[in-house]
């Protein structure tokens, strides 16, 4: 059993090496190889002291682990979720890439998106739990729980419906600047900017409790352009009409997201102040949802190395209206990153549905963001000092799992039990 599970895993290892099918995924596999590494190495350790008869149950224990990991990485085999996931996982990058670029010993392996059975996008973040993720049955007790406490890197889960729906992918930005706030550390500092706005103190702890919510819109907004306001108006449904509304309805704040008329204000303020062609004009910049956006575009961030938000993504901004009008004549938007092309794909959509469909814009802008990606593995272009440092806290954690598992064994159960 330990030599099969050895052997998949040096598969998976092979697989991520330069030329690999998951080339573009070689620090995540090796973060997760690292974990299991240990639980391999334990598992020997057992044989060799004669404890053999404790080697199938470790090694069921590892793999219910592993699946969790394993079924991610496998659907990147599969050509009709590969395709989609790339694409994902190049928005993702594009979001949270630069971010590796900045000094410091910040981590290193980057989101990877999946698909879950939640009705909207999740982040989970680096260092969570996720035992709730897990394959049911496994795991039992508190112990159990706690070994599935300490994620290696960064998750973002988009429903299943998004598969088919290209346009909904721009919310992979939103999630992935959420993990750019948790790895960067930049809570206090969204706190304080909006905390500095000049809203009305009532209002200002209202945004403050958002803070986080509104850097996420922020981000997506200044990545994506105007369409990620168009995606989210989609996504949240009908309501009131953002022109409308001159403030946030009292009967909103409780909620753990702005509004939603606030949150297309904001979407729509960060892409006009980041320099996007076609974002709204500024008419509405006034409102609280303006002046949030305001603050967090503006400036540089302690947390990002004194960069603002449009330097961290680049200071360019793609005509992706103009990309958009080109998807649906037929041809490339020629828009220069993932994030333009995915934009342009979900602004055709808006524009004209029944012209996407019929020009399978959803599909040719998939084939254009996979031309983009350049070869090779995704490398960041500083020396990363604290390689070694995280493999150690990978194998850390690995032990951490078996000795947790070691608690949940119940000896009224067998292995087929």
């Amino acid at each position: 059993m330990v030599a099969g599970l050895e052997e998949e895993l040096r598969r998976w290892r092979e697989d991520s090496r330069a030329g690999g099918p998951l080339e573009k995924h070689r620090s995540q596999l090796d973060a997760v190889l690292a974990l299991l590494g240990a639980g391999v190495a334990d598992v020997r350790a057992r044989l060799a002291d004669g404890r053999g008869d404790e080697v199938p149950g470790r090694v069921l224990d590892l793999h219910h682990v592993w699946d969790f990991y394993r079924t991610r990485f496998l659907l990147r085999r599969v050509r009709d979720y590969r395709r989609f996931l790339d694409a994902a996982d190049e928005l993702a990058w594009e979001c949270y890439g630069p971010v590796l670029r900045l000094a410091g010993g910040r981590p290193k392996e980057p989101p990877l998106v999946g698909f879950s059975r939640a009705a909207s996008p999740r982040a989970h973040r680096r260092g969570s739990a996720y035992h709730d993720l897990l394959p049911r049955g496994g795991i039992h007790t508190r112990e159990g729980r706690e070994a599935a406490a300490r994620l290696p890197f960064p998750v973002i889960d988009v429903p299943w419906s998004f598969g088919s729906h290209l346009p909904a992918l721009l919310t992979v930005a939103h999630e992935a600047a959420h993990h750019i706030d948790d790895d960067c550390g930049l809570g206090a500092e969204i706190r304080r900017r909006i905390g500095a706005a000049g809203l009305p103190p009532d209002r200002a702890a209202h945004w403050e409790r958002w803070a986080g919510e509104a850097f996420a819109d922020v981000c997506a907004a200044v990545l994506c352009g105007p369409a990620y306001a168009a995606v989210l108006a989609e996504l949240l449904g009908p309501g009131d009409d953002v022109d409308e509304r001159d403030d946030v309805d009292e009967r909103d704040f409780d909620g753990p997201h702005p509004p939603p008329a606030a949150r297309l204000r904001l979407a729509g303020a960060a892409a006009r102040l980041s320099g996007h062609p076609g974002a709204p004009d500024g008419t509405g910049d006034g409102h609280e949802a303006g002046v949030v956006a305001a603050a967090l575009v503006a400036g540089g961030w302690s947390g990002l190395d004194g960069l603002s938000l449009t330097e961290l993504f680049g200071a360019g901004r793609p005509d992706v209206p103009a990309g958009a009008r080109r998807l649906l004549a037929g041809g490339p938007s020629r828009c220069p990153s993932a994030a333009g092309v995915l934009a342009a794909a979900a602004l055709a959509f808006q524009c004209d549905p029944a012209t996407y469909d019929r020009q399978a814009v959803g599909d040719r802008a998939v084939a254009e963001v996979l031309r983009l990606r350049s070869a090779g593995t995704r490398a960041v272009s500083s020396p990363d000092p604290s390689a070694a440092a995280r493999r150690r806290a990978h194998t850390e954690a690995g032990r951490a799992v078996l000795t947790a598992l070691d608690a949940t064994k119940d000896p009224t159960h067998g292995v087929s039990g």
